[in-house]
């Protein structure tokens, strides 16, 4: 069981603010309290920048023709990229005066920037597009005014009134070149918020290395929509903060990397002042675990699998619990811990591994369904249990239906989304042994019920169900148990789980399938092969003994008993093959292969 070793360190990954690359119209003032006497425009441009060759233009909205120009030449940007143009009472020496009160028309008007003289628009003058550098068309509480919209071939008008505040608000500019309306900043940065137009996604973790160890892994966050001219901070509490800069940059990838297996992230973005932009994630470690795994549900009794540390859940109802005593299966390597057992709706549980991309990728274990009589969705039951990938849904998923129907006490097993389900039935409380795999390489969905053991750690058989996936996964990282609903899933017992890229580790051999051991004295089983329909047992013991044979499947075909120290067993009702006997005599047992000619 790996451990987890847990490492806290605060990381800053932010970016300079970007100049604007043109002088711009920062900020509009037009209807102020009692008789305007504090109207201003302020522009803003690269701090401490000459103004030479550039005029300002106030366009009167009534006629669509300018009322005034304010030539900039012999200006320049004070150290923090402001320059302003204001009513008397405001003004200092570098600015601008535009008169005592009353100069600003409170709209619909326009403030226009242009690359010209003053010269060049006398009273009066038409709009014109030569040498527009930056406009802007506002009103307080007033009408579209299409001549201006239409001449400077703009689509929206701004309303410093929009919030009723018209007297104590102003129209500011956003980093991506809009306005809105937000409590005056006069010579200071704008504090009207930004929409936020950036995105991120595609949280994506990799583990930098699969052992049995504490590894480490590396996220990759995709985004786009930045370079709007926001700062961005970008924090995250573990690991190291790379990649590309969303201050910068329109798309690019965030990365996270060296943190450590078993350690969340918490990452955050956050736009800088005028921004709305503040994201929050919690980004959940992978589980960098190797195969093969072997889950043996060693845990309390009596607990919920999702309390377990390798275990997640989903949905919400019933816990699928921990149950008392292990599953068997003949030939199979023997169950140790315990057993899992769930019935109908309730919440769903999960086990993680590193990402199988490539190859096949299997899982096994066995199964006891013990009571179909609340089921009464007899199309295709319920689907219990699926290999999984994180974006791919329910890969392999495997379903219980009573057939004929829940009065009985037989049941099939469907495979797949358009279900196929085995052509043979199977009686509750038998213990069946699956195994189901989905190949990477070819999108081939397979399934078992009860290979022959003769095929365990060795050729795969062909399988019991099998199709193509026609939404081919990218990758297969979950092993999945569910509880369906009260009506689809019956009550059943599942024990043993193995998960790897590897047949052999998913269908590992009993130690008792392929030698003979032996702790009743006097044991002999002969002859062997059996070519008669006769062998005969013998031990130095008159003790009774139980005598039993097993077919490769784990199903039992003969049981008997005798207390002599010898007896002659009768097997001419099975048939040919190779078997398992089991002789038990107190507490010894005698156990070796067993072949019927």
């Amino acid at each position: 069981m790996k451990k987890n070793y847990f490492f806290t360190l605060l990381l800053t990954f932010s970016f300079t603010l970007l100049s604007f690359g043109q002088i711009v119209i920062n900020e509009v003032d037009a209807d102020t309290a009692g008789t305007d006497v504090a109207e201003f425009i302020e522009l803003k441009w690269t701090p401490n920048t000459s103004l030479d060759g550039y005029v300002v233009v106030l366009f009167n909205g009534s006629d669509d023709k300018s009322y005034v120009a304010f030539d900039l030449d012999g200006k320049t940007t004070d150290a923090n990229g402001f320059f302003i143009l204001a009513n008397t009472p405001l003004v200092t020496d570098a600015d601008i005066d535009m008169g005592a009160s009353n100069v600003l028309q409170n709209g619909a008007d326009a403030v226009a920037i242009y690359q010209a003289n003053e010269t060049d628009f006398p009273n009066d003058t038409d709009i014109t597009l030569t040498g527009l550098i930056d406009v802007i068309i506002y009103d307080t509480n007033d009408s579209d005014d299409d001549g201006l919209l239409t001449g400077f071939g703009k689509t929206e008008q701004y309303n410093e009134g929009e919030n009723g505040s018209q007297s104590t608000q102003s129209i500011q500019r956003l980093a991506d070149g809009s306005y809105t309306t937000s409590d005056t900043t006069f010579r200071a940065e704008n504090i009207a918020t930004d929409p936020c137009v950036i995105t991120l996604f595609n949280y994506t973790t990799t583990c930098d290395a699969v052992t049995s160890g504490v590894d480490t892994y590396t996220v990759t966050i995709d985004f786009s929509g930045g370079n709007t001219g926001i700062t961005y901070t970008l924090n995250s509490d573990v690991g190291a903060l790379s990649g590309d800069s969303p201050t910068s940059l329109e798309t690019g990838t965030i990365t996270i990397s060296g943190v450590s297996e078993g350690t969340d992230i918490n990452f955050t973005l956050v736009g800088g002042a005028g921004s709305s932009c503040d994201f929050s994630e919690v980004i959940t470690s992978p589980n960098c675990v190797g195969f093969p795994i072997e889950e043996t549900f060693d845990y309390t009794l009596g607990e919920a699998l999702s309390a377990q540390s390798n275990w997640m859940s989903v949905n919400s109802g019933d816990d699928i619990l921990i149950a008392d005593g292990s599953l068997s299966y003949t030939g199979l390597k023997s169950s140790v811990g315990n057993s899992v057992t769930f019935d109908g709706g309730g919440i769903e549980n999960y086990t993680t591994f590193a990402d199988v991309t490539a190859g096949t990728v299997y899982a096994s274990f066995l199964l006891k369904v013990t009571d179909i009589s609340s089921m009464t969705d007899l199309t295709d039951g319920g689907y219990f249990a699926s290999l999984a990938g994180n974006t791919s849904g329910y890969d392999t998923r495997l379903w219980v239906r009573p057939n004929p129907d829940a009065d009985g006490s037989t049941f099939d097993i469907g495979l797949g989304v358009d279900t196929k389900f085995t052509t043979g039935t199977y009686n509750i409380d038998d213990v069946l042994f699956i195994v189901t795999a989905y190949n990477m390489d070819d999108a081939t969905v397979s399934f078992w019920v009860n290979p022959d053991a003769s095929s365990f750690e060795g050729t795969i058989p062909t399988a019991t169900l099998s199709y193509i996936d026609d939404s081919p996964s990218s990758g297969i990282n979950l092993f999945i148990l569910r509880q369906d609903s009260t009506g689809e899933t019956p009550f059943m017992q599942v024990d043993e789980l193995r998960i790897s890229d590897s047949w052999a580790d998913v269908t590992p051999k009993s130690a008792t399938a392929s030698i003979k051991e032996n702790s009743i004295e006097g044991f002999a089983a002969y002859p062997n092969p059996v070519k008669n329909s006769r062998f005969t047992i013998t031990t130095n013991s008159t003790d009774k003994k139980e005598v039993a044979i097993f077919n490769v499947l784990g199903k039992q075909v003969l049981s008997t008993s005798f207390s002599e120290t010898k007896s002659n067993i009768d097997v001419s009702s099975i048939a040919s093959g190779l078997y398992i006997l089991k002789v038990t005599e107190g507490t010894k047992i005698a156990t070796s292969k067993l072949v019927i000619k």
